[in-house]
């Protein structure tokens, strides 16, 4: 892809639940940034999520101890 080709943008349009608005909204306020990069970030996680699952590994949570406290599951 092209310098010029990874700064284009497509606009769309969503219809989100009011309360999925206001997670959006929150987590925007929450990582100083806006709704879309609220959006990318997701959509990066979710990838890296789908692309380990299709590896046989896992998603965990983990304390600062390390130890593993939730698995994410359902993706």
């Amino acid at each position: 892809m092209t310098a010029q080709g990874k700064n284009q943008r497509i606009k769309i349009n969503l219809d989100l639940s009011p309360e999925v608005y206001e997670t959006l909204n929150n987590l925007a306020q929450q990582i100083n940034g806006d709704n879309a990069e609220v959006l990318l970030k997701a959509i990066a996680l979710l990838e890296i999520a789908v692309e380990a699952k299709q590896k046989g590994k896992h998603i965990w949570i983990a304390d600062d101890d390390q130890n593993l406290e939730t698995e994410i599951t359902g993706i």
